[in-house]
């Protein structure tokens, strides 16, 4: 994940390669690097090849229509246009002057509601902050401040005390802090709930004994499986074995079997393809709409924050430059973006 300068960067150095006479094999989900540095375009789909294009000659939408196999464009845009608004919703959360020492983010004084039942996006360039609220909040890294959610104070630096509290976290390192890589699909998406809340579990004498329900914990698993169209083998397939956005997928359907009444989801499409994106950020929609759970989304990608969410927070220089609503223009994002960088 690099910063837009060190992006330019390396794409520079890519293209003095190439002027060398070196091939190069640029491989990425970010199609708009793809149209700056290649000459040709080879979009893979399902371990085919399904088109081989001059890059002079198509665009992002042709590239995307071809790796998912239909037109995404048209729901993102029928998402957007659907955004209902919530200013008079009560304030569920309030966050009031919360620093985290967390290596790599900036985070100093960081004031921020948000509404109920509403998505609300927080974005901004790379280490201004935005990856250390949730974390912060959460009780990954050290935290000062204050955070009251649901009109009780929540206790920073307490992972326990938020999942008690009704909080659960979709983590943007999704192999180091999110999976159980050598574990089954069955025992990562049920194990949060069975051990912070007792779900999946048989009882006796008043639940002086408990054992796992085997059976329950399959049927929540093939739930979600099919909810969230996870492809694997089985619900008893290891985690490490399934490709980068069916992981994410797990990671969702962990966050959902807690029924959470608030979730913070950390980069949710960081290095999945653009179909696995369009279905990951469809199904936190989804979560909100049914359920009726207030989603905070951290992304570093404007775009779909504009898509997905209601509101949008950018982050800079540790503090909340301002809040804009996702219909507001990129040129008044990207001011905020750089208004208080350091």
């Amino acid at each position: 994940v690099l910063t837009e300068k060190e992006a330019e960067a390396l794409l520079s150095s890519i293209r003095s390669m190439a002027a060398q006479g070196i091939s190069v094999i640029f491989i990425t989900h970010r199609l708009h690097e793809i149209l700056a540095v290649c000459d040709k375009v080879v979009v893979m789909r399902d371990g085919h090849v399904v088109r081989d294009v001059p890059a002079k000659e198509t665009s992002v939408e042709d590239i995307t229509r071809w790796m998912v196999g239909r037109d995404v464009q048209q729901g993102a845009a029928a998402q957007t246009q659907g955004k209902v608004q919530r200013d008079d919703a009560k304030t569920v959360m309030s966050i009031r002057n919360l620093w985290v020492d967390m290596p790599g983010e900036t985070v100093r004084d960081v004031t921020l509601d948000v509404k109920e039942g509403e998505i609300l996006g927080i974005g901004g360039l790379a280490g201004q902050g935005k990856l250390g609220i949730p974390n912060g909040v959460m009780g990954l890294y050290e935290a000062g401040g204050t955070v009251e959610f649901d009109g009780q104070k929540i206790p920073l630096n307490s992972p326990r005390k938020c999942l008690d509290s009704s909080l659960a976290f979709v983590s943007e390192d999704r192999r180091e802090v999110g999976l159980l890589l050598d574990e089954s699909l069955e025992w990562n998406i049920a194990f949060p709930a069975m051990q912070i809340q007792d779900k999946f579990l048989k009882k006796l004498f008043g639940g002086l004994i408990k054992w796992r329900n085997e059976g329950a914990i399959r049927d929540v698993t093939n739930k979600y499986i099919q909810e969230l169209q996870i492809k694997c083998t089985s619900s008893r397939q290891k985690a490490k074995e399934l490709s980068g956005g069916n992981q994410q997928k797990v990671c969702l359907a962990k966050a959902f079997a807690l029924e959470p009444k608030f979730l913070f989801v950390s980069e949710p499409t960081r290095g999945i393809d653009v179909g696995a994106k369009a279905l990951v950020l469809e199904a936190l929609r989804k979560f909100n709409r049914e359920s009726g759970v207030t989603v905070v989304v951290i992304s570093s990608e404007l775009e779909e924050l504009r898509q997905t969410c209601d509101r949008i927070a950018i982050i800079s220089g540790g503090q909340v430059a301002g809040i804009l609503p996702a219909a507001a223009s990129s040129e008044e994002f990207g001011l905020l973006m750089v208004s208080k960088v350091i």
